[in-house]
C-alpha cells in the first residue's frame, strides 16, 4: 500500500516534467512585427511630374538619436509633436497619392515596411476618414493599387479628386486584421489600429 501511495505523486511529477520539456522544445511561433515610426504621403497632381512628400512621425516612438539629446533639444521636439499637417490641393483636379510606412529608429538603416504590409494584404487595410466639412473631395483606390486575395483594394495607392474650394480634416488609418474591408467610418472596419495620422486638406 505504501508503495502505491508514493508511486502516484512520482508519476504526476514525471508527466509534468515531460510536458514542460515539450513546451520548451516546441515554442509557440510569434509573429514579429516591425515598429512603425514614420509614415509618408507622396502626392502628385495628375499631368504633373512634381511630387510633394508629407512626413508623419508616429506618436509614441522616439528615434535613437533623441535618447542622447540634451534637455533643450527634447523640449524643442515636444513643441513639434502632434503638429497639424496641411495638404494644399487645387480645385477641379486629381492627384495620385502613395502611402508608405517606415522604421527610421536607426537613421543609418531606415526600413521600408510597406512591402511587408502589401505581402500581408489580407491582414491589413488602409482607410481615410474624411470629415463632413470637407465637401466635394473624394478618395478612391488607384488602378495600380494592391488588392487582397478577395480582390479588396488595400488603398496603398489612391486617387484624390477635388471640385470646388473646401477644407477639412482627414484621419488616415492602417488597420491590422480588420473584421471588414469596407466602410465609411473607423468602427465599420474593426480590428486593431497599427497607425493613425491626421492632416488637413485645403482645396483652393
Amino acid at each position: 500500500m505504501l508503495k502505491n501511495i508514493f508511486m502516484k505523486p512520482l508519476i504526476a511529477i514525471s508527466l509534468f516534467l515531460s510536458i514542460l520539456s515539450c513546451s520548451k522544445d516546441d515554442p509557440v511561433p510569434v509573429h514579429e512585427q516591425e515598429a512603425f515610426t514614420l509614415v509618408t504621403l507622396e502626392v502628385t497632381k495628375v499631368g504633373s511630374t512634381e511630387t510633394i512628400t508629407y512626413d508623419f512621425e508616429v506618436e509614441g516612438h522616439d528615434h535613437a538619436h533623441e535618447e542622447e539629446a540634451h534637455e533643450e533639444e527634447e523640449d524643442d521636439h515636444d513643441d513639434h509633436e502632434g503638429e497639424h499637417t496641411e495638404i494644399e490641393l487645387e480645385s477641379n483636379s486629381s492627384y495620385n497619392v502613395s502611402i508608405s510606412f517606415y522604421n527610421d529608429e536607426d537613421p543609418n538603416n531606415i526600413i521600408n515596411i510597406t512591402s511587408e504590409i502589401i505581402a500581408e494584404a489580407d491582414l491589413h487595410q488602409v482607410f481615410y476618414d474624411i470629415t463632413n466639412e470637407l465637401t466635394g473631395f473624394e478618395i478612391v483606390p488607384a488602378t495600380n493599387d494592391t488588392t487582397d486575395s478577395n480582390g479588396n483594394p488595400l488603398f496603398i495607392k489612391t486617387t484624390w479628386t477635388t471640385t470646388g474650394e473646401t477644407s477639412g480634416d482627414v484621419v488616415g488609418y492602417l488597420f491590422h486584421e480588420p473584421t471588414s474591408k469596407t466602410g465609411t467610418t473607423r468602427s465599420d472596419f474593426g480590428g486593431a489600429i497599427d497607425i493613425e495620422i491626421e492632416f488637413e486638406v485645403h482645396v483652393e
